[in-house]
C-alpha cells in the first residue's frame, strides 16, 4: 500500500502544476486582451486634439495648483496617480500643493481631467473662535469646470419631497398641506424656496415676491372662519390674473383655526371626499368678485369651456331633469352658470380690481381679536418646500434679483469648502426704503439710496440691534463684483445675541417654536438661540439682500402687545429656556432673552452708518 502510495503522490502534484499553468496563461490572455481593447479606443477618440494634445494623457492638460484659489486655511493635496506618456512616467510619487500654512482644512482632490472630485475630507474639531477672525475673500474659489453643471447636478445630500394634497393637525390648527399646488415640480437639489407666511391683508405681495424670485415660493396663510372664503377668492385672482408664474411657481397651503373654523371647505382635491352643497359667501363682498358659489347636485352636467381672460374652466349646468317645483325654488342667482377653473377655484373677472384693492373694515381675525401663530405658518411654509435649501422670510421682504442662479453658482465655485466644517447659513443683510421710492434691484443701487438719505437699514428706529449686521460698515463700502460670494462669517454671539438674521438655509435646520405668536414678539429668538448652541456659522453674503416694502417703520405705543410681550417672555424664559438646554445644551456666548431694561426698545446708531456721511 505504501508503494501505491508513494506511486500516486508526484502524479497529484503534476497535475496540480499543470492546472495552475492553464490557470495562468488565460489570465495572461485576457488581460492582453483587455489592453489592447482599451488602446484600441483611446486611439479612435482621442485622435482630435492631434499627436501630442497637450502635456497630459488624452490630450487634456493637467491641472496645477495655481489655478486653484482658496481661502485661509484651506490646504489641497493633488494626487498625481495617473498614467502618463511624458519623459516622467516613471515618478509616482504623490504631488503635493499646499495653500496658507494653517492648514486647518485638508481637501484631497484627484487631478482627473476637467473635474475636481473630493476624495477624503478632514477637518479639525469645532472651536468657538470669534467670526470676526475668519474672512473668506470675495474671490475666493474653487477651480470651475469647463461646462458648469446644472444646479440639480450638485452634490446636495437630498430627497425629492412630496407635493401632494394632506391634511394634518398641530395644536388647535388644521392644515391644507399644498391645497392649491404650483403647477411645476423642483428636484431638491436644484432651487431655493422661498417660504412665507401671511394672512389675506399680506397676500398683494405674493405678486412683487415672484418678479423678484427665480425659484419656487411656499405660502401658508391664515385663515381663520369667513377669511378662508376671502383668501379662496384672492388666490384665484393672484393665479387667473397675474401671469403664469405664479400658476407655476406657488404653493398656497391654509392654516385653519379650529375654534373658529370655516363651515365648508371648498373641495378642491379628491382626498377630501365628494363636493359639498354650498360654501358659504363672503361676509363682506370685495369689488371684482362675484359672491356666487357652486350649488353642486347629483343631477348636473359639465360643460368644458374657456372663460373670458383666457383661463380653462368647468361650466357647471344643473340638468333639465329636474322636476318643476325644483326649478321654481332656484333664484335668478343661482340660475346662472357657476365658473370655475381646473384647480376648483372661482373664475374671477380679471378687468375687475384685485380684491386686495377694496379690503374690509376688518378681517375675520380683526375683528375676533385673534392672535397671529406665526411660527406656526413659519414652519408649515418651510417644511411644504420642495427643495434642500429655504429663504425662510416674510411676505413684505422683497430679495435681490436672480439671488437662486447667483447662489447656485457660488456652490458651484466653493463646493468642496462650503460643505465642510460647522454647519452654515447664508446671512442677507436688510433695509428698509422711505413710502415714494421703489425697492432696489441692485447692491450699487440700494448704496446711493442709503447715502442720498431715501432708504435705513431694516427698523432701524423700531429695533435696529434686532439686525445689526457683524461687519455692515465694510459691507456698504466693499467694491461690487460680480456674481455672488460670502463677504464674511460671523457669529450670533455678544454684541449680536439679539440679532434677528434672515438667510437661506436647508430643511436641516431647526423649526421655529410654534407656541409663540406674532403679537409676543421674540418669536425667532429660540431659533436662534439654538443656531449659536449648535456653533452655526453665518456667512454674510456680499451682494444679496433684502428690501422691505416701501415705508419705513417708526416706533408706537402698543399698550395690549406690550403686556402679551411680557407674557411670552416669561414663557420662554421658564420653559422654552429650559427645554432648549436639554435639547442643545448651553454656550456662554448664546443668550436667549437679555434683561428687558438693559435692552429698551430704542432706536441705536447702526454701525455701518457711523463716519460715513450717511
Amino acid at each position: 500500500m505504501a508503494v501505491m502510495l508513494s506511486y500516486f503522490k508526484p502524479s497529484v502534484m503534476f497535475f496540480h502544476r499543470r492546472m495552475l499553468i492553464r490557470a495562468s496563461l488565460f489570465l495572461n490572455f485576457c488581460v492582453l486582451t483587455y489592453v489592447a481593447l482599451q488602446a484600441a479606443q483611446n486611439s479612435g477618440t482621442g485622435g482630435g486634439n492631434g499627436s501630442g494634445g497637450g502635456s497630459g494623457a488624452g490630450g487634456i492638460s493637467t491641472v496645477y495648483s495655481d489655478n486653484v484659489n482658496l481661502p485661509s486655511g484651506v490646504q489641497i493635496v493633488y494626487n498625481s496617480n495617473s498614467n502618463s506618456n511624458n519623459n516622467n512616467n516613471n515618478n509616482a510619487e504623490t504631488e503635493t500643493a499646499v495653500r496658507d500654512a494653517p492648514a486647518s482644512t485638508n481637501v484631497l482632490l484627484s487631478s482627473s481631467p476637467s473635474q475636481f472630485s473630493t476624495l477624503e475630507v478632514e477637518t479639525e474639531p469645532s472651536s468657538t473662535t470669534s467670526g470676526d477672525q475668519q474672512q473668506l475673500q470675495a474671490g475666493s474659489t474653487l477651480a470651475e469646470t469647463t461646462d458648469a453643471p446644472r444646479p440639480s447636478d450638485l452634490a446636495i445630500d437630498c430627497q425629492d419631497r412630496e407635493r401632494h394634497f394632506s391634511y394634518s393637525q398641530r395644536g388647535s390648527y388644521w392644515i391644507l398641506n399644498h391645497y392649491v399646488p404650483a403647477e411645476k415640480a423642483y428636484h431638491c437639489n436644484e432651487s431655493i424656496t422661498y417660504t412665507t407666511h401671511g394672512d389675506i391683508t399680506f397676500l398683494d405681495n405674493i405678486v412683487p415676491l415672484t418678479k423678484r424670485w427665480d425659484g419656487p415660493l411656499s405660502v401658508a396663510v391664515y385663515t381663520p372662519g369667513s377669511d378662508y372664503e376671502a383668501a379662496i377668492r384672492s388666490m384665484a385672482y393672484l393665479r387667473q390674473c397675474t401671469g403664469p408664474d405664479i400658476r407655476q411657481r406657488v404653493s398656497f397651503h391654509l392654516v385653519l383655526d379650529e375654534r373658529h373654523f370655516p363651515t365648508i371647505l371648498r373641495k378642491l382635491h379628491s382626498q377630501q371626499g365628494p363636493p359639498t352643497t354650498r360654501p358659504p359667501l363672503l361676509t363682506v363682498p370685495m369689488a371684482g368678485l362675484s359672491t356666487a358659489t357652486p350649488d353642486v347636485h347629483d343631477n348636473k352636467r359639465v360643460v368644458m369651456a374657456r372663460s373670458s381672460n383666457g383661463q380653462a374652466v368647468l361650466r357647471v349646468k344643473r340638468s333639465d331633469s329636474r322636476s318643476s317645483s325644483q326649478a321654481k325654488e332656484t333664484t335668478a342667482a343661482e340660475s346662472n352658470s357657476v365658473e370655475v377653473d381646473t384647480d376648483g377655484l372661482p373664475i374671477v373677472d380679471c378687468d375687475q380690481p384685485a380684491p386686495w384693492s377694496t379690503p374690509p373694515q376688518k378681517t375675520f381675525k380683526q375683528a375676533m381679536n385673534l392672535t397671529y401663530p406665526v411660527n406656526l405658518l413659519r414652519n408649515v411654509a418651510r417644511q411644504n418646500a420642495p427643495t434642500h435649501y429655504i429663504l425662510a422670510s416674510d411676505a413684505e421682504l422683497y430679495p435681490s434679483l436672480d439671488m437662486v442662479q447667483l447662489f447656485f453658482d457660488m456652490l458651484r465655485r466653493n463646493e468642496s469648502v462650503l460643505h465642510l466644517g460647522r454647519p452654515k447659513v447664508f446671512v442677507l443683510p436688510i433695509f428698509e426704503v422711505y413710502g415714494n421710492q421703489t425697492v432696489p434691484s441692485s447692491k450699487t443701487e440700494l448704496v446711493g439710496k442709503l447715502k442720498a438719505g431715501l432708504a435705513v437699514p431694516f427698523h432701524q428706529k423700531v429695533c435696529s440691534y434686532c439686525h445689526s449686521v457683524p461687519k455692515s460698515k465694510e459691507w456698504l463700502v466693499a467694491n461690487v463684483t460680480d456674481g455672488l460670494h460670502v463677504f464674511h462669517i460671523a457669529k450670533r454671539h455678544k454684541p449680536y445675541q439679539r440679532w434677528e438674521p434672515i438667510y437661506i438655509g436647508t430643511q436641516d435646520d431647526p423649526l421655529y417654536d410654534e407656541r409663540l405668536t406674532w403679537e409676543g414678539k421674540s418669536d425667532k429668538m429660540t431659533q436662534g438661540y439654538a443656531l449659536c448652541v449648535l456653533d452655526y456659522d453665518f456667512m454674510i453674503l456680499d451682494n444679496a439682500f433684502l428690501v422691505h416694502r416701501p415705508g419705513v417703520k417708526v416706533p408706537r405705543r402698543e399698550p395690549l402687545r406690550d403686556a402679551m410681550a411680557k407674557k411670552q417672555s416669561a414663557i420662554i424664559r421658564s420653559a422654552i429656556y429650559r427645554e432648549l438646554k436639554v435639547l442643545y445644551g448651553q454656550n456662554s456666548n448664546c443668550i436667549m432673552l437679555p434683561e428687558m431694561a438693559n435692552y429698551p426698545y430704542v432706536a441705536f446708531k447702526f454701525e455701518a452708518l457711523n463716519n460715513l456721511g450717511f
